[in-house]
């Protein structure tokens, strides 16, 4: 009929567009979905500003997907899913009338371009959803970036940490901790300042750890008014492996520290180390099987016995990695050569550092190159030039002097726990908060790993114990004198020799064993006689201390007097099988021997005198020493370190019956 309007589909049919009946409307849906993209990004905004280091890096991005999925899967319920449908649906359906009948698509093949054309839309609604949850981001972080480079932001002081590890971990952890101190930063401020300091030797930090951190007494002047620290105190330690932390903690007694040991930080191997082209030799004489899987007495026999290579660890009495080294090494047989005796070691650093100094230059013998016990990270860093000594030459080896490792069962692993420190009466909430926070961070972002494969075992404490007492009890027993000059240039500005002497003296103590015997005296001329003083009869490492304390008592007086009058005066007192002569002097005592003496034929004729070392103070080192022959051993030079010429010696008088 004329003007009346179209009747209803009877068929049940609806508009593909259409909402469906009892859906919401599309006005609703529209209103819902623009609430939920204020909402999310108002709440990202909240998160990324004001909160993103309570939740961490990764709970923010996190939240972040969240966000943009929940956005992303409203939109394709809404219009603009619609949107893309309409789009997609006329070239769908012009490609479907340009086909001919006989080659109309199948209701299989029909559905499945509905399902693409459908998950087209939601992947666009995706992309846009994350768009619009990014994009507000970068804007607001990107103008916090700018707003604090241009106007600094005026921060709070930072909660102060100090943390002290092994030398060898010095340059990770210091990178790691630049890592963490970024990820903390809130509105361009960092709340935490955290230091690096070197740890000290087992025996030593056994000490400090139960005296408040306190150096030894030996080495406190009489008028300080103040005691002496091992430098600021730590907060927390890095040890090389659970046994040491063990160890250590029990040997602290009641009153000191109490030791946190938490969880592993790192992970490592020890491994036999050496350059390049003795490596390929080594590798081809050792018997067939894998490679990295040689037992330990068969890289042993190939390293010593075929090749009578030099093994180098560092000194177990300072380095807790050369005390493991000696635990593993032990079982085989005799592994203190005197080329192990005489070295002057106190770290994996310190050892690869003369490595490099001995394989630099062209006229480097490589050849005498030895063969090192270390762990591997060290030897990777440096191969890359990372590793951290300030007395090394800068730069990596190259070639024929890069390490290559051997891997072998029998070397432990390094396990390095993370030690929180809590001193007596002096527990802080916030820095405990503060350092557990700066663990599981390092738990979630390991120092450095040993790699793929099966971890190697960690020694024990008990194990660790045995192996430092059947060390000590190898060690070549040291009968020494240590004579000390007292003549008035030993005492000139700008800085006393003997004030620099006593600073450093008491850091030999940890090499010095139960058996040796240390005794200490003085010589000057004064009226024109040579006056001798015997300041400290023989002393082992139970009463170093005292000897110490006779060291930094000592005045001067007088002038220089001849060493041959030393040598003669402790003939007197010395019994056979006779006993080492130690001179520490500025160099001015080798001017005044008398015309048609001289200190090699003093020394022939001295029985009871075994051996002569002089330690040079100052400039003038050993440039006037005659030439050294017979039983005149060594002159060391201590320049501006005298603790390493100091230690330097010791390991001397220690390998001087193998040379």
């Amino acid at each position: 009929m004329s003007g009346s309007s179209p009747s209803p589909s009877t068929d049940g049919s609806r508009e593909p567009d259409a909402d469906p009946p009892g859906g919401l409307s599309t006005k609703l849906k529209e209103t819902a979905a623009t609430a939920l993209v204020a909402s999310g990004i108002a709440g990202l905004v909240t998160v990324l500003t004001d909160g993103v280091r309570a939740l961490g890096a990764g709970l923010a991005l996190l939240v972040c997907a969240v966000i943009g999925l929940a956005v992303a899967v409203l939109l394709t319920l809404g219009r603009f899913a619609r949107f893309l449908r309409r789009r997609l649906e006329p070239a769908r359906r012009r490609r479907a009338a340009r086909r001919p009948a006989s080659a109309a698509p199948g209701k299989r093949l029909l559905r499945l371009r509905r399902f693409m054309s459908k998950l087209s839309a939601g992947y666009i609604s995706v992309l846009l959803g994350v768009s619009i949850v990014t994009i507000p981001w970068g804007v607001v972080q990107g103008g916090t970036w700018l707003s604090h480079r241009i106007w600094p932001p005026d921060c709070d002081r930072p909660l102060e940490l100090r943390v002290v590890t092994a030398p060898e971990n010095m340059t990770i952890l210091q990178e790691s901790i630049a890592h963490f101190t970024r990820e903390q930063l809130l509105n361009g401020c960092a709340p935490y300042a955290i230091s690096v300091g070197v740890a000290p030797s087992i025996g030593e930090l056994t000490y400090a750890f139960g005296d408040n951190w306190y150096r030894d007494d030996a080495r406190q002047e009489g008028d300080e008014p103040f005691r002496r620290l091992y430098g600021p105190r730590p907060d927390a330690w890095i040890a090389t492996s659970t046994g040491e932390a063990e160890l250590v903690t029990n040997y602290v007694g009641p009153g000191g520290a109490t030791l946190d040991i938490g969880s592993s930080v790192a992970s490592d191997r020890l491994v036999v180390g050496m350059i390049s082209g003795r490596a390929e030799r080594v590798r081809k004489e050792l018997p067939p099987g894998p490679p990295d899987s040689h037992s330990l007495p068969d890289l042993w026999e190939v390293i010593r016995s075929k090749f009578a290579m030099p093994v180098n660890y560092p000194q177990p009495e300072l380095s807790t990695a050369g005390l493991v080294a000696v635990s593993d090494l032990m079982p085989l047989g005799n592994v203190l050569g005197a080329e192990q005796l005489g070295l002057v070691a106190e770290s994996v650093s310190s050892l690869l550092c003369r490595v490099r100094i001995a394989t630099r230059g062209a006229d480097a013998e490589l050849d005498q190159s030895p063969a090192l016990v270390i762990p591997l990270h060290s030897l990777r860093e440096y191969n890359n030039g990372r590793f951290d000594d300030p007395r090394c030459p800068e730069g990596a080896p190259s070639g024929m002097t890069k390490l290559k490792e051997f891997l072998s069962p029998g070397l432990s692993g390094l396990d390095y726990p993370f030690v929180r420190i809590d001193w007596p009466n002096e527990r802080n909430k916030e820095r405990t908060a503060a350092l557990d926070l700066f663990r599981a961070w390092l738990v979630a972002n390991p120092l450095f790993g040993a790699g793929p494969g099966k971890r190697q075992p960690v020694r024990t404490f008990q194990e660790l114990e045995k192996a430092q007492g059947q060390f000590f009890g190898r060690l070549p027993r040291v009968d020494a004198e240590i004579a000390l000059d007292v003549s008035g240039s030993m005492a000139e500005p700008p800085r006393s020799l003997l004030i620099r002497l006593r600073e450093t003296f008491p850091d030999i103590k940890p090499l010095i064993t139960p058996r040796d015997d240390f005794t200490l005296s003085s010589f000057s001329t004064v009226k024109d006689r040579t006056r001798f003083r015997q300041l400290h009869q023989a002393v082992g490492r139970a009463e170093f201390d005292s000897l110490t304390r006779m060291v930094t008592g000592a005045t001067p007086d007088g002038s220089d007097a001849p060493i041959s009058d030393m040598i003669m005066n402790l003939n007197g007192r010395a019994r056979a099988p006779g006993r080492a002569l130690v001179v520490v002097t500025d160099g001015g005592v080798f001017n005044d021997e008398p015309s048609g003496r001289s200190i090699g034929a003093t020394l022939a004729r001295a029985s009871n005198v075994s051996a002569l070392y002089v330690l040079a103070l100052g400039d003038n080192g050993c440039d006037r020493s005659p030439p050294r022959q017979g039983k005149y051993r060594e002159c060391v030079e201590a320049g501006a370190d005298i603790r390493q010429a100091l230690r330097h010696l010791i390991s001397s008088l220690r390998g001087r019956d193998l040379r």
